[in-house]
C-alpha cells in the first residue's frame, strides 16, 4: 500500500494525471507582418507590405511596391491568393500587312502560395479566361507560366 501511494504522489507531483490527458498546446497561426523583399527566380524583384488578422481564420493583406494589392487566407499551412492582374501581360508591337499594331496589355490570371516559415513560395500564370483572343497579337503569348520566389523580411 505505501508503494500505491509513493506512485501516486510521485505521478501527481510531475503532472502525470491517472487517466487524464494533458492540455494540448495551440501553436499561433504564423503572421505575416512587415516588409518583404519579393525575389522570384527569373530575377524580379518588389517590395510586399502585408499584414495579418486572424479572426477566426488567418488572413495576410498584401500591398505590393507597385499600388498592387491582395488578400491571401492561411490554408493548410500556406497563404493561398488567386487573381487577375488586368494589365498583367504586355504584348509587343506586331505587324499584319501594310499596318503596325500596338500589341497592347492583357489581362493575366494568377495563383500563388507561400509558406510564411521558410518564405518560399511558388505562381503560377496562365492567360485570363476572357481574354478576346481574336484581339490578342499573335506574337503574345506568356512565356513562364510557373516562377519560384522567396520572401525576405527587411522590416
Amino acid at each position: 500500500m505505501i508503494m500505491n501511494a509513493s506512485a501516486a504522489a510521485v505521478a501527481l507531483l510531475f503532472g502525470v494525471g491517472l487517466g487524464a490527458a494533458a492540455p494540448q498546446a495551440k501553436a499561433e497561426p504564423p503572421a505575416m507582418d512587415g516588409v518583404y523583399l519579393y525575389a522570384d527566380d527569373d530575377g524580379g524583384k518588389g517590395t510586399w507590405t502585408a499584414n495579418t488578422t486572424c479572426s477566426p481564420s488567418c488572413v495576410a493583406h498584401v500591398t505590393t511596391a507597385l499600388g498592387g494589392s491582395f488578400d491571401a487566407p492561411l490554408i493548410d499551412g500556406q497563404y493561398v491568393n488567386a487573381r487577375t492582374i488586368p494589365d498583367g501581360l504586355e504584348c509587343p508591337l506586331y505587324v499584319m500587312g501594310d499596318f503596325l499594331f500596338d500589341g497592347g496589355y492583357h489581362p493575366v490570371s494568377v495563383v500563388q502560395w507561400w509558406d510564411p516559415v521558410t518564405l518560399h513560395g511558388e505562381v503560377h500564370f496562365a492567360p485570363y479566361s476572357k481574354v478576346d483572343i481574336p484581339h490578342v497579337p499573335p506574337n503574345c503569348y506568356i512565356v513562364d507560366h510557373h516562377q519560384l520566389f522567396t520572401l525576405t523580411k527587411v522590416g
